[in-house]
């Protein structure tokens, strides 16, 4: 973003690519008129457990993959994932003040989760761009101006200009550069 933007706040438009749950299948995977099926390998659990005396050892089923569900007939328009990649436009809201490297958290606005599981969060890392005039430390704004040595020896009032606006400050006698 524009280092203006950063400090006095936006809106601005991001366009991602996302995982969004598929409109032939409505995110089951299944091709249309068919459903998924109940595992035969190990009943619907996701895991097959063996017993060895005391010990008993789980594993995930190498035939659903711990799913649960099997899909015989897979959906073609999203090869039976249940999701697809679509583009989203989103408007995002940037506070007054942020600075480069922090994150904006959207509630819901990251990946489709799995077997119909609601959307995760989307992170926006923020990078502002350098003024040619301005620089930032922590929540301080620094400007060099150049004066006359008279202006400074005897102090008179200058003109600082600011993101705002241009602003009139009164430099006393004898300031130091």
């Amino acid at each position: 973003i524009a280092f203006e933007q950063s400090a006095k706040g936006a809106e601005t438009a991001i366009q991602i690519p996302r995982h969004e749950a598929c409109e032939t299948c409505q995110g089951s995977g299944a091709a249309p008129g068919s459903a998924p099926t109940t595992c035969p390998q190990c009943r619907g659990a996701g895991q097959l457990r063996y017993q060895q005396g005391f010990f008993t050892v789980a594993r995930t089923c190498g035939q659903c993959r711990g799913a649960g569900k099997v899909i015989a007939k897979p959906c073609a328009t999203c090869h039976g994932q249940g999701t697809t990649e679509q583009q989203r436009k989103l408007t995002v809201k940037i506070p007054a003040g942020i600075a480069t490297g922090q994150r904006l958290r959207l509630t819901g606005e990251g990946e489709a989760g799995t077997q119909g599981a609601p959307h995760g969060d989307l992170y926006v890392v923020i990078h502002v761009r350098d003024h040619e005039f301005f620089h930032r430390d922590g929540n301080d704004l620094h400007c060099e101006i150049p004066l006359s040595i008279t202006t400074l020896a005897l102090g008179s009032e200058i003109t600082v200009p600011g993101i705002a606006g241009d602003e009139t400050q009164k430099g006393p006698e004898g300031t130091q550069t």
